[in-house]
């Protein structure tokens, strides 16, 4: 498996295609598999570097704490070992949205573009748009077993017409688990809790100089669509917003041929 040694870790990733690199970062427990519609259309175009955060996936999952810091690090440290020295298209979601604003402080002259989709600024900075309480509930009680942690999970991911039409998507989520495992409670706290970030997030937006295109889903649950609006107000003239109806969390996977297109408009800018 491709698994490199970053930071005193083993870090899972996997590359596609070839051209400028375009790096998709997922979210809390998320994996590579979580950007597969992006894969399939972006790598015909553009070296696709994917990855599974530290405590997630294939990538060792030490004990926390973690820190964005550590976790902007260790992507670093993964561009440093693939020999790419150029500027990245960089698209964070949720949690990785955060792991990229974060990345690009410390690192702005290697990002070229940056897309945040379905986040906010860290869980932390006074800006934040909490979910509701019930859901902030179920997302940290989800459930006592496997099973249940799913369906709940998925629950708030997914819009509900989404997975009505789609309850396959439970189906796949049970074959990639039995593949590589669901992510420990450890390594699942330790990443949320380095989201609560208290830094000032929101006044690190205004330093961003690249282009930025914020995408969110309208019916988003866990992450409300005020906070793309924080994120577009707080980067000013370099941002654009793109709003997705009918979309929850994970609208890379509901609208995934429109999020693509639109998110193809966006890295040709820089063609």
């Amino acid at each position: 498996m491709p698994t490199l040694q970053i930071n005193g870790i083993d870090l899972y990733y996997e590359e596609f295609g070839a051209g400028a690199p375009l790096v998709l970062v997922p979210g809390l427990g998320g994996t590579v598999e979580s950007w597969r519609a992006q894969i399939a259309h972006f790598r015909q175009a553009y070296r696709v570097i994917v990855l599974d955060n530290r405590g997630a996936g294939r990538s060792s999952k030490p004990p926390g704490p973690y820190t964005m810091d550590t976790m902007a690090a260790d992507l670093a440290g993964l561009l440093d070992a693939l020999d790419i020295a150029e500027p990245v298209r960089l698209v964070g979601a949720s949690m990785g949205g955060v792991l990229v604003q974060c990345f690009i402080h410390h690192y702005p002259e290697r990002v070229a573009q940056l897309v945040l989709v379905s986040t906010g600024v860290s869980g932390g900075d006074p800006r934040i748009t909490f979910p509701s309480m019930s859901v902030l509930q179920k997302l940290a009680f989800p459930g006592a077993t496997p099973q249940q942690r799913l369906q709940t999970l998925f629950g708030l991911y997914f819009h509900p017409q989404y997975l009505a039409a789609h309850p396959e998507v439970f189906d796949d989520a049970a074959r990639l688990y039995a593949k590589i495992g669901a992510q420990p409670e450890h390594a699942a706290k330790a990443q949320l809790q380095a989201v609560q970030d208290t830094r000032p997030y929101y006044k690190w937006l205004a330093r961003i100089e690249v282009p930025v295109l914020v995408m969110h889903g309208e019916d988003d649950v866990v992450w409300p669509v005020k906070n793309a609006h924080t994120l577009a107000q707080g980067i000013g003239a370099h941002a654009e917003l793109a709003l997705f109806e009918q979309a929850g969390h994970v609208l890379f996977h509901e609208k995934a041929a429109e999020f693509n297109c639109r998110l193809q408009q966006f890295l040709d800018q820089r063609l």
